[in-house]
């Protein structure tokens, strides 16, 4: 190491990152010692106390070390430097790979690339470069003024994940040279908490429409600030954040925002009324992701609460806490033009009394549904689900015709009287009950599984114990397939072919077109399938 590095810069060492905290000497100790808080906050061994005394501070418990000054501490390459070196180089041979770690999966999606060389070279000419990646190359500096517009002025996507570059002002000198970017990634980076450098950010992303911010642990304040300077910002990925809370943000930066979409998977957000206060500032929000977080409930709107996400379509709640049919009704509240939904993950639809009935339940209680779990929702469908759903109500409290009753009711189902009146239903106090469920019995059908390890029926003479499953004609292959696998107790990574017995006791395998629905597949009371687990 030639120089020492100023504390704010940015280092490598074995492969891990880290920002320089502190450079000098430790007491009891001689010579001088490089204070680093790692990228990973299990890396270290501290939060920069060193036998009681404190030298710096670090975000986690155990993100700090001490490390000597030496060759192996890497201070990073300029941009170009870093461009130059990953697409203008020597072939690697025919059959070179490499490893690409995907988006904002936290490392968990990785692939290869195949003959990467080749596709080099038909990018020497750095000026035709369109989509530009260098994830991992320890960019740490920016080059001299101008070098990068003349270098690569057509780069419209850039990603400069898991770099070293020490500040947002770094990213903004950048990003000015390119003026077509419209497209960025800084995921896994660290930015220190702070003003901004008006000048520098003011003119840099003004063409920027995606952002990308996964595992940054950037604050939701110091989002506002930065897209501040984003006019035209229309998608951001916050994923793998560590927020738990998310403050309401200034009105005042965000008035005039256009963005669209916001990701915010693998944070540990909780507070459901919170979540849509901070959102309301985005009016044009329609595509909200909030998987894997601590959601446990969906409170019903107030009076004060104005924040309701009118603008939202789409929304993802896979993997919370949600267990409450309530908080299905107060959702259809808070957000009122809701297309698509997944709540996968959650105790309502994995376990419990309904958890057979989670689809159509789900299905009537947000009734302007049109997907759901990335399945579509059919206008017969949803008229099947709405005929169940009120033959399990008719069920519940025909025998209670107190006024107390029917309190209950119309609290725990607050779309009963509205589908009464569509559907021309009512309880049992009216006499019709026996014929409105005798409707829903006709709908509902028994078929029997058979779950068996092999790959054909033909392959096994073992029929024991079958499994029951009840299902509506209307429900498409691909939810049905799901609740099989749930039923059953099929774990993901194992795949399966259904395969449907005919009269003449020969067995024809259901063809996996997601779109038929059991009844145009043939299904009906009584019919037999085997469940072909296949073998991994």
């Amino acid at each position: 190491m030639d120089s020492l590095p100023l504390v704010g810069d940015r280092i490598s060492l074995s492969g891990y990152l880290a920002t320089v905290k502190y450079v000098g000497n430790v007491e009891n100790t001689t010579g001088i010692w490089i204070g680093v808080e790692w990228d990973s906050p299990e890396r270290g061994k501290h939060d920069g106390v060193k036998d009681g005394k404190r030298y710096f501070s670090c975000r986690f418990p155990r993100a700090g070390s001490f490390i000597r000054p030496s060759p192996q501490v890497l201070r990073g390459v300029s941009f170009l430097q870093a461009l130059k070196s990953k697409y203008v180089e020597e072939f690697y041979g025919t059959f070179s790979q490499e490893k690409v770690i995907l988006g904002s999966s936290n490392g968990a999606i990785e692939v290869e690339a195949v003959n990467l060389d080749k596709i080099r070279g038909k990018f020497a000419n750095l000026a035709r470069l369109r989509e530009v990646s260098l994830e991992n190359e320890l960019v740490a500096t920016v080059d001299e003024p101008g070098s990068i517009r003349e270098t690569c002025p057509n780069v419209r996507g850039l990603d400069l994940s898991r770099s070293l570059l020490p500040s947002w002002t770094a990213i903004a000198e950048i990003a000015a040279e390119l003026p077509a970017l419209q497209r960025l990634a800084l995921n896994w980076n660290r930015f220190p908490e702070g003003p901004l450098g008006v000048s520098k950010m003011s003119s840099a992303f003004l063409n920027l429409t995606d952002l990308q911010l996964n595992g940054t642990f950037i604050s939701w304040q110091a989002l506002h600030q930065v897209t501040s300077f984003m006019p035209n910002l229309l998608s951001v990925e916050l994923g793998h954040n560590g927020l738990c809370f998310l403050e309401p943000g200034n009105p005042n930066i965000g008035a005039d925002s256009l963005i669209s979409s916001i990701n915010l998977e693998g944070n540990q957000c909780r507070e459901w009324t919170r979540i849509c206060q901070s959102m309301n500032l985005y009016k044009n929000l329609e595509r909200l992701i909030l998987t894997s977080n601590e959601i446990d409930r969906i409170p019903p709107p107030t009076h004060n609460d104005s924040p309701s996400l009118n603008a939202l379509k789409h929304l993802s709640l896979n993997l919370n806490n949600l267990n409450s049919w309530n908080d299905l009704d107060a959702l259809s509240l808070w957000c009122p033009s809701l297309i698509s939904l997944t709540l996968s993950g959650n105790p309502l639809v994995e376990s419990g009394n309904e958890v057979r009935y989670t689809r159509p339940f789900i299905i009537v209680r947000i009734p302007t549904l049109s997907i759901l779990d990335s399945t579509a929702v059919s206008t017969k469908e949803r008229i099947d689900s709405e005929l169940l759903y009120l033959s399990y109500i008719s069920q519940r409290f025909s025998n209670d015709e107190s006024g107390s009753g029917l309190a209950q009711l119309t609290r725990e189902h607050p779309r009963w009287e509205e589908l009464s009146k569509k559907h021309g239903t009512t309880l049992s106090t009216s006499g019709n009950t026996g014929s409105h469920q005798d409707r829903l019995s006709r709908k509902l059908f028994e078929v029997l599984v058979w779950r068996v390890a092999v790959s054909t029926p033909a392959a096994t003479t073992e029929w024991i114990n079958p499994t029951t499953i009840r299902a509506l004609p209307s429900m498409s292959l691909k939810v049905f397939r799901l609740k099989i696998r749930k039923t059953l107790s099929i774990d993901k990574e194992s795949d399966f072919s259904l395969w449907l017995k005919m009269h003449d006791d020969s067995w024809t395998e259901l063809q996996q077109v997601d779109s038929h629905d059991l009844d145009w597949l043939g299904l009906e009371a009584g019919s037999q399938l085997a469940c072909c687990i296949k073998a991994r």
